[in-house]
C-alpha cells in the first residue's frame, strides 16, 4: 500500500494553496494530490470568459505545467476518492486503490444544486461551475438560439452574459424579486438589471419554473408559476451550490448541515484531517460563528492556513467576510458583509450619482457592510476597514464620497497601514496583509 505524509483531495484554490504552504513548512514530506477532473489547476471564475470567447483555454491555468513536479507532489489526475477511513488513516479511490496518509486535507469544493422541478431529470440541461460544463455548453451554442437560465445569482448572471456574447437570446427566471438577491440591495440590483436589459437580456423576476417538458435535442418548454410558457433551445440551471461533504459525512466527521465544521486551525473533528474551501464551515468575522463563505479568495486563504497547520506551523485562520466582486456588461459591482441591515440598530450611509452608487453599513461606528456599483474606487481600503473592524468615527462622512482614499484616514492609522504593507505576508503577517488575488 502506498503511504504519504500528506494527502490532498481536491485540485482548486484551497488545495493548490495548501500544497504550496505545506512545502513552505515541510520541504521533503511525501505528498499526493487527487484530482477528480482531468486538468491541472485552473481558475473556475474564468469559465464564463471562456464561454464568451474572450479568452482561450490556456488562460484558465494559474500554475505552470511543472507545478506539481516542482512541489514534489504525486499528482493523481482524474482519480476520484470514494471513501475516507479516519481511524485507519486510509482512503479509497474509484479505481480501487487504497492510500495511507498521516495528514489529510479535504478540499472537495461544492456542487450545483439541482431543484426538484418536474420533468427536469428527463430533460437535457446544463450546469455552469466547471471547465467541462463550459466545454459541453459550447458544443450547443449558436447565434440566434434561445437559452433559459434558471437563477439570477452570480453564476446564472455570468452564464447569461457569456451566452449573450455568443449571440444567444437569453431569458433569466429568478424566484426572488430582483437579480443578484444575495449580493445586492434593491437599488444596486435595479442598476445592474437596467444594464443587462439594455444589452438584450430578458429578466423575469418574482417567478419560478414549475415544470419543464423536453423536446428535440437539448430544447424544451418551461411552465412558470404565473401560467406562462417559455420555449428554449438550451436550459442552464444555476440556482445555487451545496458543499461536497459526502466524504466527510461518511467518515463521521462533525458537520453542520452540509458543511464540515473546522476549528481555528482548519482542523476537523478528527485531529489528522483538515478541511478548507467551499465545504468548510470556518470562522466568519461578522457573525463570529462558523459559516461557509463559498468564495474563491477565501478558499485560497483557507488553503494557505490549512497547509501551514498541516506542516506544523500552528497559526490561526483569521476568519473571512462574505464578499463578492463581479462585472456585468461593463458595470463593476462589489459587496461585502451586511448589505441589507436586518433592523434599525445599523446606520446606513449612501450616495447615488449618475452611473454610480456607494453604500456603507455601520454598527457602533464600525464598518460591517459595503456595496459599490459602477464606481468602485477605494474598494480595497473599504474592505480592509471592514475586515479589521476599526472605528471609522473620525472620517465616516468620507466613506461614500468619490475619491475616498488613504488621505482621508487619521495620520497615525495611515502610517501603520503603510508600514504593515511593506512587511510582506506569511503566517505571521498582520491581518491587513492577507490579501489573496482572484486568480489564486
Amino acid at each position: 500500500m502506498e503511504r504519504y505524509r500528506y494527502a490532498i483531495v481536491g485540485n482548486s484554490a484551497a488545495a493548490i494553496n495548501a500544497c504550496e504552504c505545506i512545502r513552505d513548512g515541510d520541504g521533503k514530506g511525501s505528498m499526493v494530490l487527487l484530482a477528480e477532473e482531468r486538468y491541472r489547476c485552473y481558475s473556475r471564475p474564468l469559465i464564463s470568459y471562456l464561454l464568451a470567447g474572450k479568452i482561450g483555454p490556456s488562460a484558465l491555468f494559474y500554475r505552470s505545467k511543472d507545478f506539481y513536479r516542482r512541489m514534489g507532489v504525486d499528482f493523481r489526475c482524474g482519480e476520484r476518492v470514494v471513501s475516507v477511513f479516519p481511524e485507519e488513516h486510509e482512503l479509497l479511490t474509484a479505481a480501487g486503490r487504497r492510500l495511507r496518509w498521516e495528514k489529510l486535507l479535504l478540499a472537495t469544493g461544492s456542487r450545483p444544486f439541482v431543484p426538484g422541478v418536474e420533468g427536469l431529470p428527463e430533460s437535457g440541461y446544463f450546469t455552469f461551475t466547471s471547465w467541462d460544463d463550459a466545454r459541453e455548453l459550447m458544443k450547443w451554442v449558436r447565434p440566434g438560439k434561445r437559452a433559459l437560465v434558471m437563477g439570477a445569482g452570480l453564476i446564472g448572471m455570468k452564464a447569461s452574459e457569456a451566452l449573450q456574447a455568443r449571440g444567444v437570446r437569453v431569458t433569466v427566471v429568478e424566484k426572488m424579486e430582483r437579480i443578484l438577491p444575495a449580493t445586492l440591495d434593491e437599488y444596486a440590483s435595479g442598476m445592474v438589471a437596467e444594464r443587462c436589459v439594455a444589452h438584450g437580456l430578458e429578466l423575469l423576476t418574482g417567478r419560478s419554473v414549475l415544470s419543464v417538458e423536453p423536446e428535440k435535442g437539448m430544447g424544451g418548454k418551461a411552465f412558470l408559476d404565473d401560467g406562462s410558457e417559455l420555449a428554449y433551445d438550451l436550459l442552464v440551471v444555476a440556482v445555487g451550490m451545496r458543499p461536497r461533504s459526502e466524504l466527510a459525512v461518511e467518515a463521521g466527521l462533525r458537520c453542520s448541515g452540509d458543511a464540515v465544521l473546522v476549528d481555528e486551525h482548519l482542523r476537523t473533528s478528527h485531529p489528522s484531517i483538515f478541511a478548507a474551501g467551499d465545504l468548510a464551515a470556518a470562522h466568519d468575522l461578522l457573525s463570529g460563528r462558523p459559516a461557509v463563505n463559498a468564495l474563491w479568495p477565501l478558499a485560497a486563504l483557507q488553503g494557505k492556513f490549512a497547509g501551514w497547520n498541516m506542516a506544523g506551523r500552528k497559526v490561526a485562520y483569521p476568519g473571512g467576510n462574505p464578499m463578492n466582486s463581479v462585472e456585468l456588461f461593463g458595470m463593476p459591482v462589489l459587496s461585502a458583509g451586511v448589505v441589507d441591515p436586518p433592523d434599525g440598530s445599523y446606520r446606513v450611509l449612501a450616495r447615488k450619482t449618475d452611473g454610480g452608487y456607494r453604500k456603507v453599513v455601520l454598527k457602533d461606528d464600525r464598518l460591517v457592510g459595503l456595496l459599490l456599483a459602477g464606481d468602485i474606487e477605494g474598494a480595497g481600503l473599504l474592505t480592509a476597514l471592514l475586515r479589521e473592524g476599526v472605528s471609522v468615527r473620525g472620517f465616516l462622512t468620507y466613506l461614500v464620497e468619490p475619491g475616498f482614499g488613504f488621505s482621508h484616514l487619521p495620520p497615525r492609522w495611515r502610517k501603520e497601514r503603510m508600514r504593515e504593507g511593506c512587511r510582506g505576508w506569511g503566517p505571521d503577517a498582520p491581518q491587513a496583509c492577507w490579501e489573496v488575488p482572484q486568480k489564486c
